[in-house]
């Protein structure tokens, strides 16, 4: 299940790093790659996190 959260967060990530918006302006297209690379990074922090030991 984490694999699979994972694999959507970096396809959603990647989508709005790629994605380009006129109306956006520098600004907004500069936050949605921001954004982008976050849920990247939160993809890669999903699949290296270990579960606990009980």
């Amino acid at each position: 299940m984490r694999l699979f959260f994972a694999i959507l967060l970096i396809l959603f990530g990647s989508f709005l790093i790629g994605l380009t918006v006129d109306n956006f302006g520098k600004t907004g297209n500069y936050i949605m790659h921001l954004i982008g690379i976050g849920f990247n990074l939160g993809a890669i922090f999903v699949v290296s996190s270990k579960k606990a030991n009980q």
